[in-house]
């Protein structure tokens, strides 16, 4: 594992194909969050929103489990606790306090039940010590992902994040067993063609369906019946095609992603720093009036263009500097 302040663990040669799309998905992933108090009362914010949700934390943590390997292999366990538990508690600690100095919320720090988006880490760190029980053979996917399905069952508890990390398990797995001539196919020019056909019928139907299909189907975090579905039998047909949808829609994604260095290459070495850090600026916004009246296309598209901006603003090298005793704070500390 590098020093680099990436959500994977990276080789020592930059791979741009996995650096663009680790780039492109945090944007993403940051516009997502942006855009959640809409989804209420806006039907294209909700077509957009179930669009990114379907496939931006799923192919977040297969890109993690393609980048796993070596430190599965040398059963690395020093190091996911240094790069993803640490930060996880430290800002836990700085959600628990801003929730309740900004938002007005009763003081509690829950360490083991995530905050808002910290669920990511605690998750990922999880799975560095459970694929040492599904790593032998591909097939284990299929078990994983019928523990997906099963999880949705009864009502499962917020601690540790334990649905989430059952639910989205199969992406780090599969991203696992994955090798770099796997993706090869990527670059085919008829996959374009596919990829954007997907893109444009997945968004169609997000958006004629964006009230009749429940956006915590992507949350990962909820049992069916807490969704609203009749019987867990049509909450597991859901979540078995809400697992087709995302494979369909991640590899329609991945077919556009550049493979050469582009300006923003260099800034996939910051997606830590982002995700840990948008979040305070928008939910601080919820609180305010900000989204009041936002009822247009173009403003939602405006506010997706700042959220780009927003994006690299949080991956230069200032914000690291600030920021990097809190983040980073072994690889800090290290260099004093």
């Amino acid at each position: 594992m590098t020093t680099s302040s990436s959500l994977f663990y990276t080789p020592g040669k930059r791979d741009y194909f996995f650096d663009n799309a680790k780039f492109i998905l945090i944007a993403l992933v940051v516009i997502s969050h942006a855009i959640t108090p809409l989804i209420e009362w806006h039907q294209f914010s909700r077509g957009v929103y179930l669009l990114l949700f379907s496939f931006h934390m799923p192919l977040f943590l297969f890109i993690s489990g393609y980048f796993a390997k070596k430190a599965v292999a040398q059963r690395e366990f020093v190091k996911p606790i240094q790069k993803l538990l640490v930060p996880y508690i430290i800002f836990q600690v700085i959600y628990s306090f801003f929730y309740h100095d900004i938002m007005g919320q009763q003081l509690n720090v829950p360490i083991f039940e995530p905050h808002w988006s910290l669920w990511f880490l605690l998750t990922l760190f999880s799975f560095y010590f459970i694929i040492h029980l599904f790593k032998f053979s591909p097939y284990m996917i299929i078990l994983a992902i019928l523990l997906g399905v099963a999880i949705g069952f009864g009502e499962p508890s917020s601690l540790f994040s334990i649905s989430r990390t059952i639910v989205f398990f199969p992406f780090f797995l599969a991203g696992y067993f994955m090798k770099r001539h796997h993706f090869e196919f990527l670059q085919l020019a008829r996959l374009k063609i596919i990829g954007a056909a997907i893109f444009i019928l997945s968004f169609v139907i997000f958006y004629f369906y964006a009230y009749d299909i429940p956006y915590e189907l992507f949350y990962g975090n909820e049992s069916y019946q807490a969704m609203g579905f009749e019987n867990a039998a049509a909450g597991s047909a859901y979540r078995l095609l809400a697992y087709v949808a995302t494979i369909a829609i991640s590899i329609a994604f991945l077919a556009f992603v550049p493979q050469e260095k582009q300006p923003m290459s260099i800034y996939a070495k910051s997606t830590l720093y982002v995700y840990l850090l948008h979040g305070f600026i928008f939910r601080y916004l919820r609180e305010t009036e900000f989204y009041d009246g936002m009822d247009t296309i173009f403003e939602v598209m405006l506010l997706a263009l700042g959220c780009i901006i927003f994006t690299f603003i949080l991956s230069s090298s200032i914000v690291k500097k600030v920021t990097q005793p809190l983040i980073e704070p072994f690889s800090y500390f290290s260099k004093k």
